[in-house]
């Protein structure tokens, strides 16, 4: 990816291929901490349905969301996989504009979403260091404290300065970084799993499925209950295909990454959950299930020194969370900016390394405000941002085998048009399930996230005024992509005329 030197009026910003440098286990490792980082969060599934209700989600909804989720990128990532991943999928399908909301609101989501996990992790630190707590040693405070520059936001910009520099310096590095990390966090979950079975199979009368329900609870409302926090830990595998272009043999490495990737996140969720309840906590009380107790339920089964491996792991995921995450959504606005929707210069590359350097530090830049601000109410608004942007990429699913019928797909989703509509028709089920729920719990959450979309949308005019100004979209290298015969991929998805095309100087 490459910026012009100057701003002439027809010239096109040239996207050229970055080195294909993520192979398959550093994909793996990629995928698993855009997706998972481990079980922590789920803990809120069992107060908030009971132990049996949290294990029948835990079991049914990679079935009906996470694997029809991953079956969809499989086809599209691998079919257009191009630097930019969704953004592409849902431009070619449905034109310029679905485009710019389907990137701009993932780019929004982001804000939220990534700037969570640095402030996570200082959060792990008071437990240690109570001085760093959010409102210690305030420099300034806004909005009933909702806004607050002290020593925990100092301390969650600290932590995002070497992930940058990682980021900086390529896919490659942050990849195997993730890899390492993955084997980091299923280490003492494995360990917790061991004594948890032991436990089932060695002491009478455990039932680490009773209650199925909290007390008052039908099963229909613990169903829902629970639905938003187990989906909202399946949320992510279209990540990645935003780096595409540096994708090792993506027509083959990412189909197959993703049959590792799922599996593997189900079993990390599945089996330290069935330990977890296995070990009493809260038997008589589940509703006091909340974040941080699987540690407590490690303390139970193994001792302190395995409560604490846990909580290591908690913030060992939120690097890999972070770092995973800074990757694939600064190659966003890169691809925006590349198409002219957003400054060029944030299509700036590093000389040396071929990143976007300044797509990363603008980033960063929007998260550190957020790590400044209360989460409580902005996660729900998160998720239903994210799910809107699901929802746009299961369209172009649809619309791409409707219009490209002959498209070349190196995997393609078994059962024809019935394979399909079970594919889309499931997440897409579950996610009006999850805005429903929304609506009737906490209303402000949904407004604020259908917000952020109607946002996105209410954008794309202003951008392409001040920023387009009817200027070419980037110049891509179609190589890996063939929409069937007649079809010119480039006049596709760059959405030129035949006289815009201008030699670009490249920075």
């Amino acid at each position: 990816m490459a910026a012009t030197g100057t701003d002439a009026p027809t010239r096109a910003v040239t996207l050229g291929v970055l080195r294909r440098q993520i192979t398959l286990v550093p994909l793996v490792g990629l995928i698993y901490f855009s997706v998972s980082g481990g079980p922590y969060g789920l803990e809120n599934a069992v107060g908030s349905s009971g132990p049996g209700m949290a294990m029948v989600l835990i079991v049914v909804v990679p079935l009906v969301f996470a694997i029809p989720c991953a079956l969809m990128n499989a086809e599209l990532g691998s079919a257009i996989p191009l630097e930019g991943g969704y953004y592409y999928w849902v431009k070619a399908a449905m034109g310029p504009f679905a485009g710019f909301v389907e990137g701009m609101s993932s780019w929004l989501t982001s804000f939220l979403d990534t700037a969570l996990y640095p402030v996570l992790f200082v959060d792990y630190l008071a437990t240690w260091f109570p001085g760093v707590a959010r409102g210690q040693h305030v420099l300034f405070s806004a909005f009933g404290g909702n806004v607050s520059i002290d020593l925990h936001w100092a301390l969650a910009v600290a932590f995002m300065v070497p992930l940058i520099f990682l980021n900086i310096r390529g896919a490659k590095l942050v990849g195997e970084t993730s890899a390492v990390l993955t084997g980091v966090i299923i280490a003492p979950f494995a360990l917790l799993t061991a004594l948890g079975v032991w436990r089932l199979l060695t002491t009478t009368g455990v039932n680490p499925l009773h209650p199925a329900v909290l007390a008052g609870q039908s099963k229909p409302s613990a169903f829902a209950a629970g639905l938003a926090v187990v989906i909202w830990n399946y949320v992510g595998f279209d990540s990645i295909t935003t780096a595409g272009d540096e994708i090792d043999r993506p027509k083959r490495t990412y189909p197959l990454a993703l049959a590792i990737s799922v599996p593997l996140i189900m079993m990390s969720y599945l089996l330290p959950m069935v330990a977890a309840l296995a070990s009493g906590l809260h038997r008589h009380d589940p509703s006091q299930w909340t974040d941080g107790d699987f540690a407590l339920a490690g303390q139970l089964l193994g001792g302190s020194w395995l409560k604490v491996l846990i909580i290591v792991g908690a913030g060992v995921a939120n690097v890999g969370l972070f770092s995973s995450l800074l990757l694939s959504g600064s190659r966003i606005p890169a691809v925006l900016a590349a198409d002219r929707y957003l400054p060029v210069r944030l299509a700036r590359t590093h000389r040396r390394y071929g990143t976007p350097v300044a797509a990363i530090l603008v980033s960063c830049a929007f998260f550190a405000v957020f790590c400044a601000m209360d989460f409580t109410t902005l996660l729900d608004a998160d998720i239903v941002l994210g799910l809107g942007g699901l929802l746009l990429e299961f369209a172009a699913l649809v619309v791409l085998r409707v219009r490209f019928p002959a498209m070349v797909r190196p995997f393609r989703i078994p059962g024809g048009w019935l394979g399909v509509v079970l594919v889309c028709l499931l997440p897409v089920t579950l996610s009006a399930g999850v805005l429903w729920g929304t609506a009737s719990s906490e209303p402000a959450a949904l407004y604020m996230g259908l917000g952020g979309f109607a946002l996105s949308a209410a954008l794309y005019l202003p951008c392409a005024r001040w920023w387009k100004r009817g200027r070419p979209d980037a110049e891509v290298v179609v190589g890996e992509v063939d929409f069937g015969p007649g079809v010119d991929p480039a006049a596709l998805l760059e959405r030129r005329r035949s006289d815009d095309r201008v030699p670009t100087a490249v920075a």
